[in-house]
């Protein structure tokens, strides 16, 4: 039981044993990681599509008396923010915003470009939407807010969010948004570092040659007599 616990103390490979492949198979992991690098870059800057987004905002006021200034029921407000966050997300919105712009999109892919959040501490509601394009994206932000607005004013069947909602600003041209490139390019050299590494390690675990004098002992119970350091030779011109 001894033998063969010193057997395998003598097959382990030590930290410095690491460091020596590393070092042996350097040039293999750059290029490995060089690699994934230019492919993650050439990806992110000339294949993924370039997104912008544009934002504003409308605020939830529910007065109390028309005729008095400041008159608002703050506690109705708070709790209209959730109904009119999901509201201006619905078909009964989005659909009009298709057919005013006279878009291709359909209302499921505006949908899924849209995002519509609240908060707890205040009576704002942000709508943002990414597009291709930086100015539609703003055209399409103006729009559902325009149509939320005349849809809970208008119909009926939404009169409860009737005057309760009040634009605050108006969408700017779409920023950048997507892809973040260093990102892609900073995700790449690592992916083609611990692949590099990998392999390395694979190769090195798959080589059966023997390393050591050591190696040579347990394998075969016999004494080594000698060994021939390795060296290189260098040519005279």
């Amino acid at each position: 039981m001894n033998e063969q616990n010193m057997d395998i103390q003598e097959n382990e490979i030590s930290l410095l044993d690491l460091y020596l492949i590393v070092r042996k198979n350097i040039v293999l992991i750059l290029t490995f990681t060089t690699l994934f690098a230019m492919i993650a870059a050439g990806y992110a800057f000339f294949i993924v599509d370039e997104t912008y987004a544009s934002n504003a905002d409308v605020m939830v006021q529910v007065q109390t008396d028309q005729t008095v200034d400041g008159s608002y029921d703050y506690n109705t407000a708070q709790k209209l923010l959730a109904t009119i966050t999901e509201f201006m997300s619905k078909d009964v919105v989005l659909d009009e915003v298709v057919r005013d712009l006279e878009l291709s999109y359909t209302t499921k892919q505006i949908r899924n470009n849209l995002t519509i959040t609240s908060s707890n501490t205040s009576f704002f509601i942000n709508i943002k939407f990414v597009d291709k394009d930086a100015e539609l994206a703003s055209e399409i932000v103006d729009q559902v807010i325009n149509n939320a607005i005349e849809v809970a004013n208008g119909n009926d069947a939404f009169s409860s969010l009737k005057n309760k909602m009040t634009r605050t600003s108006y969408a700017d041209v779409g920023v950048y948004e997507a892809p973040n490139k260093p990102l892609y390019v900073v995700i790449g050299i690592i992916l083609g570092g611990i692949t590099g590494l990998g392999f390395v390690f694979i190769k090195e675990l798959m080589n059966n040659s023997y390393k050591s004098k050591e190696q040579l002992e347990t394998a075969f119970k016999i004494q080594v007599l000698g060994v021939i350091p390795e060296f290189e030779v260098k040519e005279d011109f």
